[in-house]
């Protein structure tokens, strides 16, 4: 079942995106800091691989995405850019309910999940910019392109070598034929053997595994302590999720509360 959608739109937008934020090399160096620029809050946490992907919503006002870090670097940057899809074209009314995703290929049915998911390609790898890169950087033409090839695009655009092939499908660079060569290849030699061909960081190949909150989560469980707002038990289970040792912060006369507040709770007070 194919979905329409109005792809000239989500470009247009996507490279609206790029422009807002001065990027001038092909692909987006360091998608993290384009959220933090944006004012979405991005929390980045290790739930597990193949568990889900990524999620996005609107909560108290606030633009939040998460990413799961426990899959490779390159799906997980994918995500990001997808879920930055929702958030811009699926929460702009009063529909503030959970995007969450298991499978981003998966699109066949939704018209919002083939928008994200356009919209994720479009940010990362613009046609012109796809191109421009083949022609100036690889010196080649779409159709001499190998494994390698696609290792130096997926090392330029953050992405992997699946997302590389298949933008370079759906932009008509390369026929079928060449996708299923470029996968078999692939398959045959495996990308962390052409990576290492190219003497490159493996760090797309790899899970993060961070655990990553918005700098403000700091800043709101430590000034409720303070305040006095919230029990030290709270702060110390608050601080754990980020490895930070609570004892630190722990003032010198403060005793036990008998009443520990829920994590949610931090966020209500301070605010």
């Amino acid at each position: 079942m194919v979905l329409w959608i109005d792809t000239t739109e989500i470009e247009e937008r996507a490279l609206k995106i790029r422009q807002e934020h001065n990027i001038q090399t092909y692909g987006v160096k360091d998608i993290f800091s384009l959220l933090d620029q944006r004012g979405i809050h991005l929390i980045r946490y290790p739930f597990g691989k193949d568990v889900l992907l990524g999620f996005s919503t609107i909560f108290e006002g606030k633009r939040v995405i998460v990413s799961n870090s426990s899959e490779i670097l390159s799906r997980e940057i994918f995500t990001i850019a997808h879920e930055l899809g929702h958030i811009i074209y699926d929460f702009e009314d009063d529909n503030h309910d959970v995007k969450i995703d298991i499978d981003i290929d998966d699109i066949d049915e939704s018209i919002s999940e083939g928008r994200a998911f356009h919209f994720a390609n479009c940010l990362l790898m613009p046609e012109e910019e796809l191109l421009k890169f083949i022609k100036f950087e690889l010196k080649k033409k779409p159709n001499n392109l190998n494994a390698l090839d696609i290792v130096r695009i997926q090392i330029e655009f953050q992405v992997s070598y699946a997302s590389a092939v298949k933008r370079l499908y759906d932009i008509d660079a390369i026929n079928y034929s060449l996708k299923n060569e470029l996968f078999d290849e692939r398959n045959e030699i495996t990308s962390r053997s052409l990576f290492k061909m190219l003497e490159a960081d493996e760090k797309l190949l790899k899970p993060s595994n961070i655990i990553k909150v918005p700098s403000k989560y700091l800043e709101y469980v430590i000034t409720n302590y303070e305040n006095g707002h919230i029990p030290y038990s709270s702060l110390n289970k608050s601080l754990a999720l980020l490895g930070i040792d609570s004892e630190i912060f722990k003032k010198d006369n403060s005793k036990e509360d008998e009443e520990e507040l829920d994590i949610d709770d931090i966020f209500e007070e301070f605010e």
